[in-house]
């Protein structure tokens, strides 16, 4: 058993029990090549490094512009037809499928050789994720505030239709 010794200055952090118990497991497990508070220092560390505001830099800007759905470069697009993945994947501003330059909606075809639609056959994964998500579910939806209006093409009552207007030029 390695023993790392404490430093000389330290800071108690409370945790729930049970996952200083799952910590205590794991480091058994890995036959303590690290003390508790080493694993703790690391986690923090590492938390650090992610939310630190200089970790904040620029936003993401390359990528697929996929109608109103932004794909980061980085992103992978599976599609499963007959049972088989296909995947293509999203580099600077291109989707590639099997080295070629394709779009979302050219990969769902080629792989199911039918029309299908890509939005329902497409999953996503995006860079920093473990979860794949349907297209379709990543897709902005419009608010009902800004759906579209549908002109009534019905006259005001009193208001001649261009019909009359031209019918009563010609008299």
């Amino acid at each position: 058993m390695k023993t790392t010794p404490t430093p000389a200055s330290a800071m108690p952090i409370p945790i729930p029990l049970e996952l200083h118990q799952q910590l205590l497991l794991a480091s058994i497990q890995s036959g303590f090549t690290q003390e508790v508070w080493e694993i703790g220092a690391t986690a923090i560390r590492d938390w650090l490094a992610r939310n630190a505001p200089d970790s904040f830099s620029m936003p993401v800007t390359a990528g697929y512009q996929w109608k109103h759905l932004f794909l980061p470069s980085g992103t992978v697009l599976r599609t499963v037809f007959n049972g088989k993945n296909f995947h293509a994947h999203v580099e600077g501003d291109r989707i590639l499928h099997e080295g070629m330059s394709t779009t979302p909606s050219r990969f769902a075809n080629a792989v199911g050789g039918v029309r299908r639609n890509a939005w329902k056959v497409i999953w996503v994964l995006l860079p920093n994720t473990s979860t794949w998500k349907l297209a379709d579910e990543l897709r902005p939806r419009r608010s009902p505030g800004r759906q579209k209006r549908r002109v009534s093409l019905a006259p005001i009552s009193g208001q001649r239709t261009p019909v009359q207007s031209s019918r009563r030029r010609q008299r």
